[in-house]
């Protein structure tokens, strides 16, 4: 007797099984090579930062007396520092030469990404690019002290504005906060640049060119299209470079002549006077606050992209 193949064969289960393969496609898997690679350089660092913060911890909660160490367990230097007067002054000027670098950096790289963004020449893109980073090949010391001969009393500023009859006398930029901004600022600009030129070249130029086609200038184009867009690459690079700026040390010592104190000089001259329970506690704030802005800049980050998800959902 013949019988349908189709009655002999059951119910067709063709179709679960491409779902079910399908579905354990789509999972997720964890990416464990690229954590075999990465783990040995990972663990190294995890190693060496929390030994050293470890040590720290311990070392902060000592007593300096009479240029040493005692062993008996005292908060006495937090108390110290932490009721200090000076010592929250360095704090603010910390916060300060971060806030205003990272500002500066914003003004003068955001304009410079976008040329660089502009140019229609790969070979002149790749100049500039040469120009601007080349810099980073040069030691931070060398860079600073070449800051300090040109900012100086008698050094090619102040000489340049008193041949224009701009100023009588020399202004003081050596061994004060404006030079020390002003070597942050050039030393720290790639790190606001890279990170908007990494997003300006990820953005469609047809997005420009349709609101030039519905009526927006230039102006109007980049407050609503092209900036929006690049808002993540700013947050970014704010994030470095104020990272960078509160941590830095050679910059200001050198441009800053001890008048600006910041914490990273004041954790190197503590280190030096072998006040290791005063470093420690300054090494803990300065951690909480690169911590604190870490956090704030992540954040902004997580809010503007959730901003523009939005955006485009509701526009689409």
């Amino acid at each position: 007797m013949h019988t349908d193949g189709a009655a002999t064969r059951g119910p067709d289960v063709g179709p679960a099984l491409a779902a079910a393969g399908g579905q354990r496609l789509d999972r997720r898997r964890f990416p464990w090579q690229a954590y075999a690679f990465l783990s040995p350089a990972l663990i190294a660092t995890t190693i060496v930062f929390a030994a050293s913060m470890v040590i720290l911890l311990v070392y902060s909660f000592r007593a300096f007396t009479d240029g040493r160490m005692l062993p008996a367990f005292s908060t006495v230097t937090w108390t110290d520092l932490l009721t200090s007067s000076f010592f929250w002054h360095v704090v603010w000027t910390t916060m300060k030469l971060g806030l205003i670098t990272v500002a500066l950096t914003i003004v003068i790289g955001y304009p410079m990404a976008l040329a660089l963004y502009r140019l229609p020449s790969r070979t002149l893109r790749y100049v500039a690019y040469f120009l601007l980073f080349a810099p980073l090949l040069t030691s931070v010391v060398v860079r600073s002290y070449g800051w300090a001969l040109i900012l100086g009393d008698g050094g090619f500023v102040n000489d340049l504005l008193m041949r224009w009859g701009v100023i009588d006398r020399p202004i003081r930029m050596l061994y004060e906060f404006s030079g020390v901004t002003i070597g942050l600022v050039h030393i720290l600009l790639p790190f606001m640049v890279f990170p908007i030129l990494a997003v300006l070249d990820q953005v469609d130029p047809m997005l420009e060119q349709a609101a030039a086609d519905l009526g927006a200038t230039g102006a109007t184009s980049f407050r609503r299209v092209l900036f929006p867009l690049t808002v993540q690459g700013v947050i970014a690079g704010a994030q470095l470079v104020f990272a960078l700026a509160i941590s830095a040390f050679a910059t200001p010592t050198l441009l800053g002549g001890g008048r600006v104190q910041v914490l990273a000089e004041k954790i190197y001259n503590d280190v030096g006077g072998l006040d290791w329970p005063h470093a420690g506690v300054a090494s803990y704030v300065l951690l909480t606050l690169a911590l604190a802005a870490i956090a704030v800049f992540s954040a902004l980050l997580r809010l503007q992209s959730g901003t523009t998800k939005a955006n485009w959902e509701y526009a689409g």
